[in-house]
């Protein structure tokens, strides 16, 4: 990993656990853990897509949810993939101990 790598995911560690990834020595694990973070996190990704919006009031619930489910899937289909930052941190939160362990070597 070159040192531009290394910035990179270090910002990216910090973002989801905070101060405390400054001080891990970015590396191979942690950029394994990180990429294994990123793909478990994915169905997740997938699963808050579908999740609509508040029903208006006056709105007929039927069809409006009708409506809703429509719109999310076509949405979707257009979309590329991105990981929404609820899922990563759910998953960070599993794998804490996992990066804390590979900062450090073990």
């Amino acid at each position: 990993m070159d040192i531009y790598d290394r910035e990179h995911l270090t910002e990216f560690l910090v973002a989801l656990f905070g101060k405390q990834a400054n001080s891990w020595h970015p590396n191979e694990e942690l950029f394994n853990l990180t990429y294994k973070l990123v793909a478990e996190s994915g169905e997740c990704s997938e699963a808050m897509r579908y999740v609509p919006e508040p029903l208006a009031p006056g709105k007929a619930p039927f069809k409006w949810l009708k409506k809703e489910v429509r719109s999310k899937f076509l949405k979707t289909l257009q979309e590329n993939r991105e990981q929404y930052v609820i899922c990563l941190r759910g998953a960070a939160y599993n794998m804490a101990l996992e990066f804390k362990m590979a900062a450090q070597g073990v």
